[in-house]
């Protein structure tokens, strides 16, 4: 019987979410007509998930971002460094944003940082919007 209730239940809360779920999936081609009417030109921001780095007695956390402006490629990164190691040395990232990251790097701009502090992480470092389709990021000690 209650294997039944727990059916039920997980059933109601499907449909729930689901009902739920359906003004918003109906306002969305509003929301993307009004946009039209507006003759907006830059396209929603697309990110990555949050991904890690990890390399002995250093880690980064970042997410990258692209998106179209007039039809021109940007891309952004974000990111968090930690120096895990007391060794007297720091944790440094090189930041870019490329072309063709694949096929041979064409690169727009790029960046180092460093954070030496081992007792918690460097605040979030945001690059800005540069020229390119990718955001690389690299780490190491120094």
């Amino acid at each position: 019987m209650s294997r039944k209730r727990i059916a039920l239940a997980a059933a109601g809360l499907a449909l729930a979410g689901g009902l739920a779920a359906t003004p918003a999936a109906t306002a969305a081609p509003s929301a993307r007509s009004a946009q039209s009417a507006g003759n907006v030109a830059a396209a929603a921001n697309r990110c990555s998930g949050w991904k890690e780095i990890h390399i002995t007695g250093g880690a980064a956390k970042y997410m990258e971002c692209t998106k179209k402006v007039n039809g021109k490629s940007y891309a952004s990164g974000a990111f968090y460094l930690w120096d895990t190691k007391r060794d007297g040395k720091a944790v440094q990232a090189y930041a870019e944003t490329d072309y063709n990251h694949w096929y041979g790097d064409d690169v727009t701009w790029s960046h180092f940082y460093g954070w030496a502090d081992d007792t918690h992480h460097s605040p979030k470092i945001s690059t800005g919007w540069h020229r390119g389709n990718d955001f690389g990021l690299v780490i190491e000690l120094k």
